[in-house]
């Protein structure tokens, strides 16, 4: 399991998890108790053992999410669930900031999430 900070400047944390190892999830568990709403803290993990391929969950007030892969069975299957999940943190950033969703900002932001994320593959 690989654990990531993506900081988006000083306006928005992001913490993935790759590959979830559920031996290791009291540590995925920590995160999501110390920045999510309790109502979502049992819903992802039950989501996630029944064959889900990611979640996202996050926090508009505390300007964080935390994301979740399972393991995929290959590389553009994982990429699409990359992407997948990049624009829900997009939808949750424009959303706290009450950013139009049209135009340059927006798509670029699910560029940059995108590219931070895949980095962890390619490097």
């Amino acid at each position: 399991m690989i654990r990531q900070v993506i900081n988006v400047r000083h306006y928005w944390k992001v913490i993935v998890y790759y590959n979830i190892d559920y031996d290791f999830w009291y540590i995925i568990q920590r995160d999501i108790d110390n920045y999510t709403p309790p109502v979502e803290r049992n819903v992802v993990k039950q989501s996630m053992q029944s064959s889900a391929k990611a979640f996202t969950i996050s926090n508009t007030s505390k300007h964080i999410s935390i994301v979740g892969f399972n393991k995929h069975d290959d590389e553009l299957d994982y990429i699409n669930s990359i992407v997948h999940e990049a624009e829900h943190i997009k939808q949750a950033m424009l959303k706290a900031y009450n950013i139009d969703e049209s135009g340059e900002p927006p798509a670029n932001t699910v560029a940059y999430l995108v590219e931070k994320m895949l980095q962890v593959f390619i490097i």
